[in-house]
């Protein structure tokens, strides 16, 4: 009679056990997602007002990410989100296609 096969492992992606043991809690998980918010909320402001206004049934949505977004041009926060728009602009503009 043949050996039995080898017994399969419990999980089938290519993760190697010590590091799935290493890892983060779900707390941790929240928290990431928080500061990550934050941090558009900080440097894409004007992608944040600007997706807003589709909401035509909330327009209080859209007035409070209207003033975020000038708060955040005030503060110089919004350069970052300028300087990659003017970038692909530019690149466009010297013939890479975007389709």
């Amino acid at each position: 009679m043949p050996a039995p096969p080898p017994r399969a492992p419990l999980v089938t992606d290519a993760i190697p056990p010590r590091l799935r043991r290493v890892g983060t809690t779900s707390r941790g998980v929240l928290l990431m997602c928080v500061i990550g918010t934050l941090v558009l909320g900080l440097f894409a402001s004007h992608d944040l007002a600007t997706w807003s206004q589709r909401f035509e049934a909330m327009p209080v949505l859209a007035r409070l990410a209207g003033e975020w977004d000038d708060a955040m041009s005030r503060g110089g926060l919004s350069a970052p989100n300028e300087v990659l728009r003017n970038a692909v602009a530019r690149l466009v503009d010297m013939g890479w296609k975007t389709d």
